[in-house]
């Protein structure tokens, strides 16, 4: 299907089949480019902060500062008290 791009205020837009939308669980997408391609799909639940582009940044400079200063590292139940848990209550766990 192609579809053309027009103005809308400052932004441009494009429409989008009826039949898309109406699939949609709620108005959000993702808009996303993929390999010389823009991708729009519906925003899920499941998204996470993993799927953030600067999440791989955030993680690599804690690898690195990791193994610049091991001796900085700690085990969790070190660091670990009841801040925590009621931070992390309603985060669903893996199986980690």
């Amino acid at each position: 299907m192609q579809k053309k791009l027009f103005k809308h205020g400052g932004s441009y837009a494009v429409d989008l089949p009826i039949s898309f939308v109406r699939e949609l669980q709620s108005m959000n997408v993702e808009i996303e480019r993929q390999q010389g391609r823009i991708v729009i799909a519906p925003k899920s639940e499941l998204d996470t902060i993993e799927r953030e582009p600067e999440f791989k940044t955030f993680v690599a400079a804690l690898l690195q500062d990791a193994m610049h200063r091991p001796a900085r590292l700690r085990e969790a139940k070190e660091v670990w008290d009841k801040e925590w848990d009621a931070l992390l209550k309603d985060v669903p766990r893996g199986e980690d």
